[in-house]
């Protein structure tokens, strides 16, 4: 049995919105007019010395983007605004999902975060990190205690 969840926000009149339109959706699947969780696909590359992270953005500005990068994942967040419709104009078929999303890639191996640069084109967002070594070993000198 699938639950319909209320949720009376601030803004009544859009949380009754999707609720109703999540109804229709259950009566008939290519109807969907509600914001919806939607999660970017990812490819993650590793070369000798980076680790390039890729993620489908399209429809997005840089702008609405955020990224952090630290020593072992990189979280890319945003949010796609949905398109609009004309006036008067209904849906035959709705399945580009928008909304809010975030996603927290976990790198294979740990990387210099402050060296982290992302490029956005063609609706793709690149994160190009350098690797840290990982067996590099330090040698410790020893001083004398007086």
């Amino acid at each position: 049995m699938t639950y319909i969840k209320i949720n009376f926000s601030s803004n009544f009149e859009d949380e009754f919105q999707k609720v109703v339109d999540e109804v229709f959706h259950l009566v008939r699947p290519s109807f969907r007019n509600y914001e919806c969780v939607w999660r970017p696909n990812i490819d993650v590359y590793e070369s000798a010395d980076e680790i390039i992270v890729l993620a489908d953005m399209a429809g997005l500005n840089k702008e609405e983007l955020h990224i952090e990068v630290d020593r072992r994942k990189i979280k890319i967040a945003g949010i796609r605004k949905a398109i609009q419709l004309l006036q008067n104009a209904r849906y035959c078929q709705a399945e580009i999902p928008h909304g809010h999303f975030e996603r927290n890639v976990y790198l294979p191996g740990p990387v210099d975060s402050q060296s982290a640069q992302a490029s956005y084109a063609d609706g793709i967002l690149m994160v190009r990190t350098k690797k840290l070594p990982v067996n590099e070993a330090h040698r410790v000198s020893i001083t004398s205690e007086k």
